[in-house]
């Protein structure tokens, strides 16, 4: 008997996964800013520990993670990591004096590699008109910083997740501002570190905040801060910096959360 066509379908899903990890994510991903938790870590070309590493990280770097699949996230290049473009696709427009530091792209959809070379891995695609800066001149390539559209992986086991948030946000901004990951840390007079988990509340005090922390102590705290990012946290054990206020009629004091960590 032939399989119908659900089971079919199923299957070629499964088949592509397979052949191409990095295609399969998980739905209702939220970008967030993570930090690498150990020395050396591989940032590699695809989500396989069978691909070539295009750089390695130190412990508490920062990483912009996009998406994930399976146990892999996917990240946005770091400095650290070599970039080349074709020459032939880019035209100089700053030269400090004879060299050249800023180029603008002249062809679309222009590849950028791992190498000087056309056998070298694509790391990202630039558009037309992108202002790419040079580091060297290798021959018919530049050497360059990594552009925005380009991408590692890294395994997940050495992110630690952290959702860096809004300190002020107001209603307009926040809904702007959904996964902007933008750091606001109060000082360190103010800060408070809370362990606990993270569910939703509702909409209090005037969308001040959303969810509440429990502690193991059943203590409870209000959080304010960006609500998606919030939402991507429910459930989830965490470990909250902050900077803690108790305004006037509020059932429990609110911290203003600056960073908060998952703890499983």
């Amino acid at each position: 008997m032939q399989p119908n066509s659900k089971y079919k379908t199923i299957l070629f899903v499964f088949l592509l996964s397979l052949i191409f990890p990095g295609l399969v994510f998980a739905e209702g991903f939220i970008a967030f800013t993570g930090q690498i938790n150990a020395n050396d870590v591989n940032v590699r070309v695809d989500a396989t520990v069978s691909s070539r590493v295009a750089c390695t990280l130190e412990k508490g770097k920062l990483v912009e993670v996009i998406s994930e699949a399976y146990d892999w996230y996917k990240i946005r290049l770091p400095k650290e990591v070599p970039s080349y473009i074709k020459k032939e696709f880019v035209e100089c427009i700053d030269r400090v004096p004879e060299k050249c530091s800023n180029a603008k792209v002249i062809a679309s959809k222009v590849n950028i590699r791992l190498g000087p070379g056309e056998s070298f891995w694509i790391l990202g695609q630039v558009d037309k008109s992108t202002i790419v800066n040079i580091i060297q001149d290798e021959g018919g390539w530049y050497k360059i910083e990594p552009v925005h559209q380009s991408y590692g992986w890294v395994n997940k086991k050495f992110v630690n997740k952290e959702i860096v948030i809004l300190e002020k946000v107001s209603p307009e901004a926040e809904d702007r501002s959904a996964g902007t990951l933008v750091a606001a840390m109060p000082k360190e007079s103010d800060q408070i570190t809370v362990e606990g988990t993270v569910s939703p509340y509702g909409v209090v005090l005037w969308r001040k905040a959303t969810h509440k922390l429990v502690t193991a102590e059943k203590k409870t705290y209000f959080l304010k801060g960006n609500r998606k990012g919030l939402n991507s946290l429910n459930y989830s054990k965490v470990k909250v910096t902050g900077k803690i206020i108790n305004p006037q009629n509020s059932k429990y004091p609110i911290i203003e959360a600056a960073v908060i960590e998952v703890l499983n």
